[in-house]
């Protein structure tokens, strides 16, 4: 009952947001797909892609802008089954008014594209079947309110992907305000699970890691659907405590491994004979290639959220908003697919850390789930940073540091 009335808090406030967002002035929104494309003959290599030509681009930005195991408490089964129903219903709803053929084939856009989102909705499947039949070592409602939100992100990272791959569409307002919540929710709630964990010191600085990145792109999704709210700039501005925070967190991890904090485990772990076992936890090419990895695109995102709050909305999104009415069809990919990249990078993270959790539990090989978890966290948030390319590999790779409007004082008319 506490947890059906923490979602119902929750479902509340969301709600209350939605309307609130819905009385604030709105540019213009992304369009939904007006015929089929095919990628191949776009005319995206000619000028009309308008990007080395910044006058014709601000003024055609200007027109477009005034547009509008033994554990504690009952396996997660009954969530995940009435989870999984109203998934399912919601998505015949959306599927019925086309055929499976031509939402598969009139919007397919690459291979490369279609093997990705293939690869993750099937981790993020066997993930949640292996969620149904764990128990929770954790009694307290905290742990419980952290795994029913998760799932429901889960279910909205999801219900979004399925929008763009199969419409080419973004979902609606009411998508975009609750799965932040619900991630936010989610990792936040962690406290407690973090108490009961017992490994390795390196392992618990990854979760904290994982959870820094994940609570960052709540802000990234905040920052993105500022292109059709400007007034949500001030909403991702605080999110920059999350962007710092895993800036320093590799480095802290680093520390740690160099100084041996973790040299009893590695000790027992070498003496098991069993492959990646210590990984994370001594200074080795792999463990030092990984956290580079996340240190490097730590950085980038620092640096993508400088750029925006330099720009703000109207300068960031300049570029993208100036390739909606050259590209056909589908019109901007990086505008479109921008709206739902932070949730899908929070879903790549979250199926890597729960990865992790299963590893832990001894319900998944050590040589499959670290090396999976691994190159999730990772390389995945790279390819979702750069889904636009995938689906379109014409367009510009950071259409956010193009464009004239740069400089703060656009900033102040957001009030």
């Amino acid at each position: 009952m506490a947890i059906t009335r923490s979602l119902s808090a929750v479902c509340g406030v969301a709600g209350a947001i939605t309307a609130g967002l819905q009385q604030r002035p709105r540019k213009a929104y992304v369009p939904a797909p007006r015929f089929a494309r095919t990628v191949k003959n776009l005319p995206i290599s000619e000028s009309s892609r308008q990007q080395h030509n910044p006058v014709a681009l601000r003024a055609h930005v200007s027109d477009l802008v005034t547009t509008t195991s033994t554990g504690h408490g009952k396996p997660q089964g009954g969530w995940l089954t009435l989870g999984i129903v109203g998934a399912f219903l919601l998505s015949m709803c959306t599927l019925m008014p086309a055929s499976i053929q031509s939402v598969m084939v009139d919007h397919h856009a690459t291979m490369a594209e279609d093997l990705f989102l293939i690869f993750i909705v099937g981790v993020t499947a066997y993930c949640l079947s292996e969620m149904k039949d764990m128990q929770m070592k954790c009694p307290h409602l905290q742990a419980r309110v952290h795994t029913s939100c998760n799932f429901l992100a889960t279910v909205c990272s999801l219900y979004g992907l399925a929008m763009e791959r199969f419409f080419r569409e973004s979902p609606d307002l009411w998508w975009a305000v609750l799965t932040p919540i619900l991630y936010g929710i989610s990792n936040l709630t962690m406290s407690q699970l973090m108490d009961a964990y017992k490994g390795p010191l390196a392992y618990r600085r990854l979760f904290e890691l994982g959870q820094s990145f994940t609570l960052s792109f709540q802000g990234i999704h905040l920052l993105a659907w500022s292109s059709v709210y400007p007034a949500l700039y001030w909403a991702a501005l605080p999110f920059w405590y999350w962007s710092l925070k895993k800036l320093v967190e590799p480095v802290t991890y680093m520390v740690g491994v160099v100084a041996g904090d973790d040299a009893k485990r590695v000790k027992e772990k070498q003496q098991t004979s069993q492959s990646w076992s210590c990984f994370g936890m001594e200074l080795d090419a792999l463990t030092v290639i990984f956290m580079g990895i996340n240190f490097l695109s730590a950085l980038v995102d620092n640096t993508y959220m400088g750029i925006y709050t330099l720009r703000g909305p109207e300068g960031f999104f300049e570029a993208s908003r100036g390739l909606e009415e050259v590209t056909g069809g589908w019109g901007s990919d990086h505008l479109r697919t921008a709206l739902v990249k932070p949730s899908l990078g929070s879903l790549v993270l979250s199926m890597a850390v729960f990865l992790g959790t299963l590893c832990s539990r001894k319900r998944l090989p050590l040589a499959v789930g670290v090396p999976l978890a691994a190159v999730l966290s990772a390389l995945g948030p790279w390819v979702v940073f750069f889904w636009h390319r995938l689906v379109d590999p014409n367009e510009p790779w950071l259409p956010e540091l193009l464009g004239d409007h740069w400089g703060p004082a656009p900033l102040f008319e957001l009030w």
